[in-house]
């Protein structure tokens, strides 16, 4: 931090820490030192907020206090890290720079694909991360009792934030049923992040669970699965609709044709006796598959 101004009366600091990438973050100039004197607040040289009216009130918020001013920071991103900051109140001043580190900064990361297999009292998770500072640590926990968990990452920094994968292997002293299993993750020392928390089945009969998904894949999956199922439901009733009218109108047919009057001449019963008989194949085909089918 660099210290500009007449004395170091004034100061800001930020308040609620971590800074949660994204979110809003909120530095408070303290001025008690100067008494009640209305506060300008510039980013660079910049003025972004004076005696709590803002310039760009999409972006900054504030207000005066009796012992200083607050500046809001809306959806805190890369822009606004790494630049300095400057509070005024009378004929003091105070500047620091809004830096990026591990101490204050937290980028939650934006999960895909993760996995958890469980063999036996064994828990095996894969995490596979985008966008995230600092690297967390993780660990495994079931009914509230942190798992003794070995962790091993391949990540890679791209614009000051990690990518890659983290692998953490587990194991508990008891049976994992009839409980809750939770995967957290620490960020820094100050936050700590439940990825999923999956509650297991009772140990019934020798119960297993040898696997189980989270996240973005679980859901697309089951959505996928109620389509299918509903495709396959619509095409065997319309299947059997079909299956039935053909039926239907096969046994009217014949039923018509039993009625031939006796003075037609031979030519005409010939041919209605002829239709009766494919027509009664055609039926007795039709059952004959429904019957194999059954």
């Amino acid at each position: 931090m660099a210290l500009a101004g007449l004395s170091n009366k004034i100061y800001w600091t930020i308040e609620d820490l971590p800074v949660i990438y994204e979110r809003n973050v909120t530095l408070f100039c303290n001025t008690s030192a100067v008494g009640s004197q209305k506060t300008t607040w510039m980013k660079q040289s910049n003025v972004i907020l004076h005696h709590g009216i803002s310039f760009q009130p999409d972006k900054y918020s504030g207000k005066e206090e009796n012992d200083g001013s607050s500046l809001i920071i809306m959806n805190v991103t890369k822009s606004d890290f790494n630049t300095s900051y400057t509070c005024l109140s009378d004929v003091y001043s105070f500047e620091a720079v809004l830096e990026i580190n591990s101490s204050i900064l937290i980028c939650l990361p934006q999960s895909t694909n993760n996995s958890l297999t469980i063999i036996g009292r064994d828990i095996m998770v894969h995490l596979n991360l985008n966008r995230f500072f600092p690297v967390p640590k993780c660990q495994t926990m079931f009914n509230g009792d942190i798992l003794i968990t070995n962790q091993q990452e391949s990540v890679h920094m791209t614009n000051r934030f990690y990518h890659g994968t983290i692998n953490i292997t587990s194991q508990s002293a008891a049976d994992l049923c009839g409980g809750n299993l939770t995967v957290l993750c620490l960020f820094g020392s100050l936050y700590s992040e439940a990825f999923e928390t999956i509650t297991l089945q009772s140990c019934n009969h020798g119960t297993k669970f040898p696997e189980h998904s989270f996240g973005v894949g679980r859901t697309i999956s089951v959505c996928m699965l109620c389509v299918i199922l509903c495709v396959l439901m619509i095409y065997i009733l319309v299947k059997y609709r079909c299956k039935l009218q053909q039926k239907t109108d096969c046994q009217e047919e014949s039923q018509s044709l039993n009625e031939v009057k006796p003075l037609e001449n031979g030519h005409q019963i010939e041919v209605k006796i002829i239709n009766t008989i494919i027509c009664r194949f055609k039926c007795f085909q039709f059952d004959d598959k429904v019957l194999r089918t059954k």
